[in-house]
């Protein structure tokens, strides 16, 4: 599975660094770089990319209000984040619009890796649940067991 990314961060270095880790990750295709989350919302209007990786703090719009407005989108299909910040204060919020990974800068190959095999589990798990076989839930039947002094 080639997962399509794109990379969003204001700082050039930084952008930079994330792009190669992207590209040389076999399992990743760069389809697109920004400096900022505004150029980057019009871009996914043009073009279906799963994965994300975000930096918070940016001019305009940042990166915490991108997820919160990408997160409006409940359907498979919505891109998931991997959030690349120098501030560890946002990560709370950053689980509550769903990310899949924190990456506190500065971070090296190892951790980046780490959070890209995160993403692609889940990507396969997503994948494999919509296209696998037709799964048939047993109605439960008319009782409960309730568990009171060691007995049911």
């Amino acid at each position: 599975m080639i997962i399509r990314c794109i990379a969003i961060d204001d700082e050039p270095l930084a952008l930079g660094l994330i792009c190669q880790f992207i590209e040389q990750t076999p399992f990743l295709h760069l389809a697109g770089r920004y400096s900022n989350a505004t150029a980057a919302f019009s871009a996914l209007h043009e073009q279906t990319v799963p994965l994300i990786f975000l930096d918070i703090q940016m001019p305009e719009l940042t990166g915490m209000q991108l997820a919160h407005i990408l997160g409006q989108d409940l359907s498979a299909h919505a891109p998931r984040i991997i959030f690349t910040t120098a501030y560890n204060h946002f990560a709370l919020e950053g689980y509550k619009v769903n990310a899949l990974d924190y990456l506190l800068k500065p971070f090296n190959y190892e951790e980046f890796l780490r959070a890209a095999n995160k993403a692609r589990s889940f990507l396969e798990l997503v994948q494999n649940t919509q296209t696998g076989p037709e799964v048939f839930i047993e109605e439960s039947p008319d009782y409960i067991f309730l568990k009171a002094e060691y007995q049911l």
